[in-house]
């Protein structure tokens, strides 16, 4: 069993976003789409708590997202991906270049989530395959007889699954999904929840209302943080309001065409 000493003295993977998250600080991000270490370099300087690079969305796989997790580092946010999929390389390969936490989208099933920890989370919650990589260095950030258990075990506190409520079905389940060891929260998609639901769009419906709540209560019974997005910048304060822990708004892209469109409006007005 490895104390809190031991892992405290681990400073590669510190995940300031967890950190926030148990301090109850509201974080906010936004979707990484644009694809430029640069970029997310600087979106790191815009106070910005957490980015979520996109291998679904995206145009992206782990190769360039590593570049983009090395930009956010130093830029000083936290870097999650969304992966593309529900399967072992596309888990492991994410967590292996050193991203805080994973994103899961299309999730129906308590089977799926539970593969999702069997890829994402070491023995003796999952089954994730070790190899030193440039999460921890290539081995050298735990060194000494420990390193194998040590870097086990920060890895599985530091790094994040949450897995995407955007379907009826992880509805349905979400009471015995945020009781599962391994899952640290849940990410709620409303474009998508709703379109299963059968009421696209419709985010003021008392049905889709009352789903929202029925997450948020499962989450926090469960010890489990809640993740809102929106397209409405207005609507971030609300969402703390609502009970959600963080908050991720838009795209990067669109906040960028916006924010030029705004200025040209002005200048030209």
């Amino acid at each position: 069993m490895l104390g809190a000493s031991h892992i405290g003295k681990v400073i590669q993977m510190k995940n300031t976003l967890k950190e926030k998250l148990q301090n109850h600080q509201q974080p906010i991000g936004t979707f990484f789409e644009l694809g430029s270490a640069n970029v997310a370099e600087a979106l790191g300087k815009t106070g910005l708590d957490f980015i979520i690079i996109d291998n679904e969305h995206g145009p992206f796989e782990a190769e360039s997202t590593l570049d983009y997790v090395r930009g956010a580092l130093l830029g000083g946010v936290s870097p999650l991906a969304r992966v593309r999929e529900i399967s072992r390389p596309a888990v492991l390969k994410l967590l292996d270049i050193g991203v805080h936490g994973l994103i899961v989208p299309d999730v129906h099933t308590v089977e799926q989530v539970q593969e999702l920890v069997n890829y994402a989370k070491y023995a003796p919650i999952g089954k994730r395959g070790f190899c030193p990589t440039r999460k921890d260095c290539w081995g050298f950030a735990y060194p000494g007889t420990e390193s194998v258990p040590i870097n086990m075990a920060v890895n599985n506190a530091e790094t994040l699954l949450i897995p995407q409520c955007e379907t009826v079905g992880c509805l349905e389940n979400i009471e015995t999904i945020t009781a599962m060891e391994g899952v640290d929260g849940i990410f709620i998609g409303p474009f998508d929840l709703s379109i299963s639901m059968g009421i696209p769009g419709q985010f003021d419906h008392p049905d889709f209302q009352a789903a929202l709540k029925r997450v948020l209560e499962a989450c926090h019974k469960n010890g489990k943080f809640c993740i809102y997005f929106t397209v409405n910048p207005d609507a971030i304060a609300d969402g703390f309001q609502q009970g959600f822990d963080a908050m991720a708004y838009g795209l990067d892209a669109a906040v960028l065409v916006q924010a030029y469109r705004n200025i040209l409006a002005k200048v030209r007005g």
